[in-house]
């Protein structure tokens, strides 16, 4: 039994070898006849663009090791898999990827057609033409290479193609990258190319033409405001056209077409340079500043983070910066999104604008990293539709400023203690009411307010009280002020209160309901006002001054005669100096 057994056992061996070998023979073949099954792109006469991603089989190839020899003869030549229902987005992946493509041109007819690469933001990228097994044309290009690598110069990867008539090319396309590697080939006649490159030329010169007038207004915007978030919006506009123009490889064309060092450092400062002062300007537009403890910190660690990564791109590779670069990107976005939603809650208008803009924009990028992991295919949305969402950023952006600019005018009017209008709003005001009142014929009265013994109070209870009662008076005002009348503080403590369409009988009713209001608007500090009111009330004045300086002359007659009294003006008065050349008796 056991000799048997002996005797079985090497029989048994070779058994088993024998079945894996065929298991592996199916396997390459199976493989193979799957590469196989993908149908050569065909060309007849009246096919002039044609994608070529449902033609393409593609190659992983995780050691960067296979050659072109490899893939055309090797072992590795049976392993090509049809792409299918996949994307041909790889998403961040050491490999090297290998696609194959074949394109036959069944017309009878010779065909010049230009291969075209749309993604470029390729590291490395090799493109051999074969035919049955001899290679005709090779070139080897990508971001990291010199411009003059690229057969025709353009922004895109563009590689002229010759197909004789019955002629068949198989196209092989090795690429890698540090960054995603995404696939978008495309075949077109060279008559066919002229308006797409054309159409996307345009939209380009729209794209960067906004960045350029953008930054144009909002730097005139801030010549006149003079805002700091005006300044951080134009910085952030700048780097992030600058970001674009390196993404869309327009940078790489036009500014450093022979010196590719520069682009991957490039790259992360504009980046970097764009979350900068997109924080900033954030913080600065919707005055987040020492709203939030925990904002504030993280605020400052995720500025040192960008400054880091900023300060390290010139000596660390790209690949080893990713990780890093997309943690920052994703932070401040939760950071920016946070701080809209604090100033939401905090009741200002712009926040609102704020957060629609950046919710149009997160949609683009949102597509865009999915294009990027390999979830959606590289189509013209998925690759710039946060470019068109950067646009409605922009537009929505721009309307969160302009309120910027309405808050900033409102405070320019406004006095900031007493929320009243101030004296330079006052003088545009009476100037407006008296020219009004003049051409319709109606009178306009006046009332000047001064609260009694102010210094005593700020000398004896300290500046914080003395502001308090400031504010009630302010609010007293406010709450008893018929509609039509306007009140401003015209300086220290002293207020005006125009009243439009009325008498000396109601101005005199109104005074004493205010002076009532005033001492019960501070019960624990014996608060009173004494007011003086003109008129225009059949009387002629010959400007708003002459009309003030009635007013204040009764202010004065108040005070002389005790304080805490309202009295109107009227010719018994002794008149100011200055206020008879003001004044004209009524003719009748």
């Amino acid at each position: 039994m056991s000799v048997a057994c002996r005797r079985t056992a090497p029989l048994h061996a070779l058994t088993v070898r024998f079945l894996r070998a065929v298991a592996c023979c199916l396997g390459l073949l199976l493989a193979g006849a799957a590469g196989a099954l993908v149908p050569p792109a065909t060309l007849d006469a009246g096919v002039h663009e044609l994608d070529l991603r449902p033609h393409l089989t593609v190659l992983e190839d995780p050691g960067q090791v296979l050659q072109l020899a490899d893939v055309l003869n090797g072992d590795a030549a049976g392993q090509f898999a049809p792409l299918g229902d996949r994307t041909a987005s790889f998403g961040y992946s050491d490999s090297a990827w290998w696609l194959r493509a074949s394109v036959a041109n069944t017309s009878d007819h010779r065909r010049d057609l230009v291969l075209r690469q749309s993604y470029v933001l390729l590291d490395y990228f090799d493109l051999y033409l074969v035919d049955r097994g001899r290679v005709l044309r090779h070139w080897t290009t990508g971001d990291t290479l010199p411009y003059s690598t690229r057969p025709i110069p353009h922004r895109d990867y563009l590689f002229p193609i010759t197909l004789e008539p019955g002629q068949e090319l198989s196209i092989y396309l090795r690429a890698r990258s540090e960054g995603p590697v995404n696939v978008a080939l495309g075949l077109y006649g060279t008559q066919a190319l002229v308006p797409v490159l054309g159409a996307e030329q345009l939209a380009m010169g729209a794209l960067f033409g906004s960045f350029v007038l953008l930054a144009l207004c909002t730097a005139l915007l801030y010549a006149f405001v003079r805002d700091e978030a005006f300044a951080y919006y134009l910085f952030y506009v700048l780097c992030y056209g600058g970001y674009m123009a390196v993404f869309n490889g327009i940078a790489q064309q036009y500014l450093w077409a022979e010196t590719p060092a520069l682009w991957g450092v490039a790259q992360v400062v504009l980046l970097m340079l764009a979350l900068h002062f997109l924080l900033l300007f954030s913080r600065s537009l919707l005055r987040a500043k020492g709203r939030s403890r925990w904002l504030d910190r993280s605020f400052l660690a995720l500025q040192v983070l960008i400054f880091v990564l900023m300060l390290a791109s010139p000596f660390v590779d790209y690949g080893t910066l990713v990780q890093p670069i997309t943690f920052t990107v994703a932070t401040t976005v939760f950071m920016v999104v946070a701080i809209g939603i604090t100033g939401l809650r905090a009741g200002q208008a712009a926040a609102g604008y704020f957060l629609v803009a950046w919710s149009v924009f997160l949609v683009g990028v949102l597509l865009y990293l999915a294009k990027s992991l390999g979830l959606l295919p590289h189509t013209w949305l998925t690759q710039y539709g946060f470019q068109i969402g950067t646009i409605f950023e922009f537009v929505l952006l721009s309307v969160a400023l302009g309120i910027r600019v309405k808050e900033i005018r409102q405070q320019s009017r406004t006095d900031s203690l007493t929320g009243l209008a101030n004296r330079s709003r006052y003088d545009e005001l009476v100037e407006h009411a008296f020219a009004q009142a003049r051409a319709a014929g109606t009178s306009l009265g006046l009332l000047v307010i001064d609260v009694d013994h102010f210094k005593q109070v700020n000398d004896a209870h300290g500046h914080a009280v003395g502001d308090r009662v400031l504010e009630g008076v302010a609010e007293s005002l406010r709450r008893h002020l018929p509609a039509q009348a306007v009140a401003s503080r015209y300086g220290g403590e002293e207020f005006v209160v125009l009243v439009p369409r009325t008498d000396d009988a109601a101005l005199m009713a109104l005074a004493e309901d205010l002076r009532r209001a005033v001492a019960a608007s501070s019960p624990g500090i014996p608060v009173t006002a004494s007011i003086g009111f003109a008129s225009t009330a059949g009387r002629a004045f010959s400007d708003p001054r002459g009309l003030f300086r009635a007013a204040d002359e009764a202010l004065y007659a108040a005070k002389r005669t005790g304080r805490n009294r309202v009295v109107g003006w009227n010719e018994a008065l002794p008149p100011h100096p200055a206020l008879a050349a003001a004044m004209s008796p009524e003719t009748p």
